[in-house]
């Protein structure tokens, strides 16, 4: 069954699934439900879910967290930033959503579908914006190509860019450029990590920046340079060069987040760009194949969908009509608000702060081997959860190899700052796990 035959299915459905009408809404046409029964209860009968003990969760301390996922802690694992394992609240969830399912699937469907917009709600609640600001996408980068491929771009303008960006963006941006015959420039912030600066970064922007300039495509955290940029201070930049500028010519700040997202306590609107994209299945600990978009209006004034949305409400807001439709794993994209639940319920600033400790931990461990230079800047401001170095005498890839064998996960990386040892210390990883990964390149250096 396509995804458009869920407003056809709802005909001569029962009537006793109709009930609790204060917690729906009827929609036009069909009168498909939007909203679903409450989330709170069981959805019905018919999707009898199967009893989940522990499903809340209570911070108390970094070593009790680890509790929380099924993660083999046989294995020093610095590379959490790939792919996250689930903490136990959502992989509860995803199992009583795919039971759900499996009992009953067309059901459980329409009776479950406001879960997606409970979805966008904890997003909000996560980074201080409504549900309508926020589009639910499968990864990073299923929501860039959606972002470049649907901004406002017309004839004549440019997109300005930067070297230091992942395949993602630069690929999305390439495909259109050559369909549309617009221009994209690029351009470098720094030569080496460790000399970036705010002043720096916003003075290349300013000379790059022209009269044809509409989209300004940046990433937050670079995962081939590990540096962080101030993005509060070049949207503050980009206001201030947008002053004059009607709609039309206006620039759009566009930024790829997904490496500070879930790291760094910072809400939407202090970045003060116009669009954040982020996958959630990386430090968010979301379910895997999900991720956001979010913008700054809540209308479709500077983009358009490209992937129709299964928009059953008809919400002309950009949240339901930017969320791509098709038939997803709704299991996982509806057991995301628990990842959301889950990192509020951390702290916010307690994850900063966790992370940004380890971090620097590691680049302290790492200056103190003779043949390991560090190329991650040392402080906080210009780096996040990204840890790289060189290792002297060893390629990035016989480090890796070096590394596995003691069951140490690292990631190699060639592009950008490359070649470079990547490890990421996250919330699940230790001092004393750093320490171990520091002796084994002390023994090799």
């Amino acid at each position: 069954m396509r995804g458009h035959d869920v407003a056809a299915m709802i005909v001569g459905y029962p009537e006793d699934t109709l009930m609790d009408t204060s917690r729906r809404r009827l929609l036009k046409g069909a009168g498909l439900l939007a909203g679903g029964l409450p989330f709170h209860t069981a959805l019905s009968a018919t999707s009898t879910q199967p009893a989940v003990s522990g499903a809340s969760f209570e911070f108390e301390n970094w070593e009790r967290l680890r509790d929380e996922f099924d993660l083999d802690y046989s294995w020093r694992n610095f590379a959490g930033f790939l792919f996250a394992s689930h903490p136990r609240v959502v992989e509860q969830d995803i199992q009583r959503h795919r039971h759900g399912f499996n009992r009953n699937p067309a059901n459980y469907l329409v009776e479950g579908w406001g879960y997606g917009d409970e979805t966008r709600q904890k997003a909000g609640d996560y980074f201080g914006v409504t549900a309508g600001q926020i589009a639910l996408t499968d990864s990073t980068t299923m929501g860039l190509a959606t972002l470049y491929n649907g901004i406002s771009i017309k004839p004549g303008q440019e997109v300005l860019t930067t070297e230091h960006e992942h395949y993602s963006v630069q690929t999305s941006l390439r495909y259109r450029a050559q369909r549309e015959g617009f221009k994209v420039n690029t351009i470098r912030f720094y030569e080496e990590p460790r000399d970036v600066s705010t002043d720096e970064v916003l003075k290349r922007i300013k000379q790059h920046v022209n009269k044809k300039t509409r989209v300004l495509a940046l990433t937050w955290v670079h995962s081939g340079s590990s540096v962080k940029l101030d993005i509060p201070a070049i949207g503050a930049l980009v206001a201030e060069l947008n002053a004059g500028r009607g709609d039309d010519d206006r620039i759009l700040f566009c930024v790829d987040g997904v490496h500070g997202f879930g790291v760094e306590n910072l809400n939407f609107d202090e970045m003060a760009c116009d669009f954040f994209v982020a996958g959630t299945h990386k430090w968010m600990f979301g379910p895997r194949g999900t991720g956001i978009i979010c913008s700054r209006r809540t209308d479709l004034a500077f983009i358009d969908p490209t992937i129709p949305p299964f928009n059953l409400a008809e919400d002309p807001a950009f949240g339901p009509m930017m969320t791509p439709g098709g038939f997803h794993t709704f299991e996982h994209r509806w057991a995301l608000r628990k990842a959301f639940e889950f990192h509020l319920n951390l702290g916010k600033d307690n994850v900063q702060s966790r992370i940004h400790f380890l971090n620097t931990y590691l680049k302290n461990r790492l200056q103190e081997i003779g043949g390991v230079e560090l190329v991650t800047p040392m402080s906080t401001e210009f780096s996040s959860g990204f840890t790289f170095f060189r290792v002297a005498k060893h390629s990035a890839e016989d480090v890796q190899r070096v590394m596995q064998a003691r069951k140490i996960i690292v990631s190699p990386a060639d592009r950008d700052a490359g070649p470079v040892v990547r490890m990421s210390p996250g919330i699940l990883n230790s001092t004393e796990e750093i320490d171990e990964a520091v002796a084994v390149l002390r023994e090799i250096a």
